[in-house]
């Protein structure tokens, strides 16, 4: 019988599973046809070999890698065997994105991260968490985290493109911008500069010796735009250190000049 692609959310819908103490990945990837086995990779965080003649396939998990990192990773895994039957591949930490991140064009990697952030974190989930918190902050997102079970970069991430509220979230390193996605709400002017201002809390933590914020402040525009007029609008600002070299920054408008027409 041939093999039908499924979306995450078809494959949860399969298998009844309404909330997210329900996403088992094992348990999902076994009655899927794959076998799941934690390792020591060389080179890569997972990978996958299967056969799709006969719908077997084995997942292999780097066991090194931070629980949640792995988690992720099987996540992905399960997205190529859905989706990319038959092939063998070998999945790189830069292929596998835990914030969801999207990459130009449709690539298979690309799309086994989208399929993933969708596993782990189903929108309809997403949105019923959403009714017990009124406010988007890091708070919100270590809470969401801890009960979907994935890092704080994932949920942040899946929250902001889910426009819960209007909101962008950044990542710096000493080089410069990494990345940034901002919910469709926002306005496409708002592009965040390429280095980060040195006013920012996020500078103090890249650069200096400051703590992941603990409360949410509130900054000028101009602090992290050069939109001519930003600096006459306020937005709130939370930032985390993800790895020593790199900040992420949660961006809150508080002001209906930032959103989209």
């Amino acid at each position: 019988m041939t093999h039908q692609p499924r979306t995450a959310a078809r494959l949860l819908e399969s298998l009844s599973i309404n909330e997210p103490e329900g996403i088992d990945l094992e348990a999902i990837a076994w009655l899927s046809g794959a076998k799941v086995k934690y390792r020591e990779l060389d080179g890569c965080d997972a990978c996958i070999a299967g056969r799709a003649d006969v719908g077997r396939a084995i997942i292999s998990i780097d066991n090194r890698s931070l629980p949640r990192r792995q988690r992720f990773s099987l996540a992905h895994e399960i997205g190529h065997w859905e989706w990319h039957r038959g092939h063998q591949l070998l999945c790189s930490k830069d292929d596998i994105r835990g914030s969801g991140i999207k990459l130009k064009g449709l690539s298979r990697e690309a799309a086994a991260n989208r399929f993933a952030a969708e596993l782990l974190m189903p929108g309809f989930m997403i949105k019923n968490a959403m009714r017990d918190f009124n406010r988007l902050d890091m708070k919100t997102v270590r809470e969401l985290a801890a009960r979907f079970n994935v890092s704080l970069t994932a949920m942040a991430y899946r929250l902001v493109e889910s426009d819960v509220h209007p909101s962008l979230l950044v990542a710096y390193g000493k080089d410069g911008r990494h990345w940034f996605v901002r919910s469709k709400s926002i306005a496409e002017i708002w592009f965040p500069k390429d280095r980060l201002d040195d006013e920012s809390g996020a500078y103090d933590i890249l650069f200096g010796t400051a703590q992941d914020d603990r409360f949410m402040s509130t900054v000028e525009g101009d602090t992290w735009f050069d939109v001519d007029w930003a600096d006459q609008i306020e937005l709130g600002e939370q930032s985390f250190r993800t790895q020593e070299n790199e900040v992420v920054s949660l961006l809150v408008a508080r002001s209906k000049r930032m959103l989209a027409d």
